[in-house]
């Protein structure tokens, strides 16, 4: 699974640390629902499937008793942390490796948008959002515009990891040691900024580097 080395490095997780479900608990979900899981996201559950910081930090991987289908057959695995929205994948997509993953953003609606373009994306950003917002030790968050000069900045500083979203968030990262996510508006303003790393250092570089009045501070948080 090409997502993992990534998530790893960012989480500086321990290379022998068994994070995952087991392969009863993953054959149980898919008896119950009569289903078989895309290898990607199978892999997911068996691997990192219960790391909290990771998965449930923020919005929220749903447990393998948890999971099933919506009245219009997506496959329900992901929810918003206010349970506001929920991702899934299309019944007819499961037969897939690594399928599309749709978002639905009105409770008991029945229109989804596709929000990532592969499960490993979707869970790739995911973790990224996650640690943004708590998962990793060292984070921060600014809601305020962020300057046009401050975005060229990042820009040529930060490789983007493209790719992960089809909707308005971009991802900037060095290495997955650091990563910044933004929020962008339809006339592509960034409306939002978050930043996380597990290592102090990295983030007081960020802080210094980045002309943003934040809102929140990990480090400030009594």
């Amino acid at each position: 699974m090409t997502i993992l080395p990534q998530i790893s490095r960012l989480y500086q997780l321990p290379e022998t640390t068994q994070q995952g479900y087991s392969h009863e608990e993953i054959a149980a979900l898919e008896a119950r629902l009569g289903i078989q899981l895309p290898a990607a996201l199978r892999t997911y559950y068996l691997t990192l499937g219960k790391n909290e910081l990771i998965n449930r930090s923020h919005n929220q991987l749903l447990t393998p008793g948890q999971t099933g289908f919506s009245d219009d057959r997506y496959f329900v695995f992901y929810e918003e942390n206010q349970v506001v929205a929920y991702w899934g994948i299309k019944e007819a997509d499961l037969t897939g490796d690594n399928p599309p993953v749709y978002g639905n953003y009105h409770p008991g609606g029945t229109e989804w948008y596709e929000d990532a373009p592969s499960v490993e994306s979707f869970l790739l950003l995911m973790a990224i959002y996650n640690g943004t917002l708590g998962g990793l030790t060292y984070n921060a968050n600014s809601f305020d515009t962020v300057a046009p000069e401050v975005a060229t900045y990042i820009e040529s500083n930060w490789e983007e990891v493209k790719g992960i979203t089809l909707q308005s968030q971009r991802i900037f990262t060095d290495h997955f040691e650091e990563v910044i996510s933004v929020s962008v508006d339809q006339q592509g303003n960034w409306t939002g900024i978050f930043i996380g790393t597990q290592a102090n250092e990295r983030f007081e570089a960020l802080l210094e580097r980045l002309d943003i009045d934040w809102d929140y501070i990990s480090t400030e948080d009594e």
